[in-house]
């Protein structure tokens, strides 16, 4: 009855395909820990459209007991976790994706950790057995934060286990357009690291296409550094002052008749260049103001439509 326990949060998305390995996989995840602690599974189906919440609601296990919510729709997997925190009554709370391409006994290894005084453990990549593509852009991903940002792994870090204070740290924050890496490294706590190597996915694909890490790298850039609205400020001080050399020029030309007619190209050449970089300016700005705008609106980081508590074997309660 002393022993602690582990909340693990698993957002679920078109997992149809997968719950023939999943709940097999988390029963023996939670038999060979049950001597250090209880297992607590807490499903957030994020909008699938497929039998996944119908399944989770049929699951019967012996040696975990777990929790399930269904969001309205897609709020993506960031949003997903933070409603599985909110679902959690752990001591300690952790996340294990659906594919299992972070090995569940990842578990254990962050407990250990975090039970030696920290309030947050990260599993940190060693290797991955993905596409090349795949590779090279999460490297560049990963070097560009970690230089934005140096606490930032630079091999990155999907998985982690936070004590209840962090939890309740992340919650308040309520932030839609986010990263929860970020939010934990801002949020600072005693933290440490392990490393591991990233498993080969059993079946499917992934849903992050390139486009949503596009995405991603640009909600974390904006959302936790500076840099861009900086670097838009270096760039304009550096054309303002290219452009008073270049009329210095002009003038010194002109006052000693040295101007000619041919000058159309160059000219088109300016004004292309500082018309282009003016658009960026504004993009990078617009970027801003959205995710500000986003805030203000004051609308709900999720909706959850339906719940379920394996403890008390009732009915999902429908909103």
């Amino acid at each position: 009855m002393n022993k602690p326990k582990i909340s693990i949060v698993i957002p679920l998305y078109y997992a149809e395909r997968l719950w023939d390995i999943l709940p097999e996989e988390l029963e023996k995840l939670a038999i060979a820990n049950q001597d250090y602690f209880q297992t607590e599974i807490v499903f957030v189906d994020d909008g699938s459209k497929d039998k996944t919440f119908a399944l989770v609601r049929e699951l019967k296990p012996k040696y975990f007991t777990f929790k399930a919510i269904r969001l309205a729709r897609n709020f993506k997997s960031y949003i997903a976790i933070l409603a599985g925190i909110q679902t959690a009554t752990g001591n300690y709370v952790t996340f294990l994706p659906q594919d299992l391409q972070e090995p569940p006994d990842l578990v254990y290894r962050l407990f250990l950790e975090i039970q030696q005084g920290y309030d947050v453990a990260w599993a940190v990549r060693k290797t991955r057995s993905d596409r090349f593509f795949d590779k090279i852009f999460s490297h560049l991903f990963h070097r560009l934060m970690h230089f934005v940002w140096p606490e930032w792994p630079q091999t990155g870090a999907d998985m982690f286990m936070i004590s209840r204070p962090v939890a309740d740290v992340l919650l308040s924050m309520q932030e839609k357009n986010s990263h929860i890496t970020g939010q934990i490294l801002w949020s600072g706590f005693r933290q440490t690291r392990i490393s591991y190597d990233r498993q080969r996915r059993k079946t499917g694909k992934s849903g992050w296409g390139f486009w949503k890490k596009v995405e991603l790298a640009i909600s974390v850039i904006t959302q936790f550094s500076y840099l861009p609205i900086r670097a838009c400020t270096v760039l304009g001080i550096g054309l303002a002052l290219l452009g008073f050399l270049y009329g210095i020029l002009i003038t010194f030309e002109r006052l000693t008749r040295q101007i000619s007619v041919e000058g159309w190209s160059a000219l088109m050449v300016v004004i292309l260049l500082i018309g282009g970089f003016q658009l960026i300016f504004l993009g990078v700005i617009g970027e801003y103001l959205w995710r500000i705008f986003d805030e203000v609106r004051k609308r709900p980081v999720y909706i959850v439509m339906e719940k379920f508590d394996s403890a008390s074997c009732q009915d999902p309660d429908r909103y």
